[in-house]
């Protein structure tokens, strides 16, 4: 419930306790005020009492409650029933008998105890002083044996029915609720997952692809030249620091509290820097770009995820010498074609997780795109197309 319906329904148990309390004490004086009260009625009284700190309770702690209402109807029935027929008066019943029922329908898991319930106070109407009848004479009580014997049961049982169904009504809808608000949990908790796995891979796949073709070139250039080596340790440092500042950002979002919002701080005015990148590790790469990058934050970061991800498993399964050609149209939808050819491919020893087309597929996907992969390894073929609409989250 929410919390103006809580404090609603907990003014409303204070309410119905002090009426509760008015009664009771205008019973309690009644009896008292009366020359010499017998000790049924004064039993009675205490009775009368006691029924007031379970109505209290009757939401919060609604088995016992409903426990300590049960046990003190059979009480009060059985001194009312110890002086027939003379007529002690009405009974709670009629108020908490269907409390009883409802707090337990309502609010106890265990569905064996409010039908225990339902079943006892049923029972109870039996007994219940709207089954007697009183003798306009004598002013003494008599059991219904009538036609008005069987209306007054069924108006009984139709109060307990009805309350039971309507409290077990709202008891399913509360489950259901809890059980639709869990499940919108877990699948958040698995996008969640999803997305810092797609992030992760993409920053680190392609930067360590990287860092490994320039080391092994760095190691070989360095036993005839020097400067070759130095450009290819400081390329290896800016792919790292490149590398790291979003790893950063990335625990930055992980450590925020409320929902994993990562900001897409790679677009497309990053990706000539990109390419430039794997053109130094051997790739030759023809590009066929916009003059401007006019598109979403999230449809940039996806789009340099994808071309991205295309050049890094071009490097890897295909090797350095690889001839790919790069398209990107910007207009209705933003359109992406990058084709990687190499007739004697030279696989790289680096191992490959096989989730990074899964995961840019995702990410197009995320964004109501497509993405379409075809070839081997001496021509491959990726295709992407994301509409150019408002940002959500990849």
């Amino acid at each position: 419930m929410s919390t103006d319906t809580v404090a609603q329904a907990r003014l409303g148990d204070k309410i119905l306790t002090a009426v509760a309390v008015l009664i009771a004490l205008l019973y309690v004086y009644v009896i008292t005020a009366a020359k010499n009260p017998s000790i049924i009625e004064i039993i009675q009284a205490g009775l009368s009492l006691l029924f007031l700190p379970f109505m209290w309770i009757w939401r919060s702690r609604p088995v016992l409650s409903a426990t300590g209402f049960i046990v003190l109807l059979a009480a009060w029935a059985a001194a009312w029933m110890s002086q027939l027929p003379t007529n002690l008066g009405l009974t709670p019943w009629a108020l908490t008998a269907p409390m009883a029922v409802y707090s337990t329908s309502r609010y106890v898991t265990r569905r064996a105890i409010p039908r225990t319930v339902l079943a006892l106070t049923i029972l109870g109407s039996f007994i219940s002083p709207f089954m007697w009848r009183i003798d306009p004479e004598s002013f003494v009580l008599h059991y219904q044996l009538d036609r008005r014997y069987l209306a007054m049961l069924v108006v009984h049982w139709a109060v307990l029915g009805t309350t039971y169904f309507a409290a077990a009504r709202y008891f399913d809808l509360a489950r259901q609720r809890e059980h639709l608000a869990q499940k919108r949990f877990h699948q958040a908790q698995e996008e969640e997952r999803l997305l810092i796995a797609r992030e992760l891979h993409d920053v680190l796949a392609h930067s360590l692809t990287l860092i490994k073709v320039q080391a092994n070139a760095g190691i070989i250039a360095g036993r005839s030249d020097a400067k070759a080596a130095e450009e290819a340790l400081a390329s290896i440092r800016d792919g790292a620091d490149s590398a790291l500042e979003e790893v950063r950002g990335i625990v930055t979002a992980l450590r925020s509290t409320g929902p994993t919002t990562l900001k897409p701080t790679t677009q497309l005015e990053h990706i000539e820097g990109i390419i430039d990148g794997f053109r130094a590790v051997g790739l030759e790469i023809a590009t066929d770009l916009p003059e401007t990058y006019e598109a979403p934050a999230l449809t940039q970061l996806a789009l340099v995820r994808i071309i991205s991800e295309g050049l890094t498993n071009a490097l890897r399964h295909q090797g350095p010498g690889t001839q790919v050609e790069v398209e990107l149209a910007l207009a209705d939808a933003a359109r992406i074609t990058l084709t990687s050819t190499n007739p004697s491919p030279t696989p790289s020893e680096i191992p490959d997780s096989g989730v990074g087309l899964i995961g840019i597929e995702e990410r197009a996907h995320t964004l109501g795109g497509k993405l379409e992969c075809s070839g081997d390894a001496k021509k491959f073929t990726l295709r992407a197309e994301l509409p150019m609409q408002k940002e959500k989250r990849v």
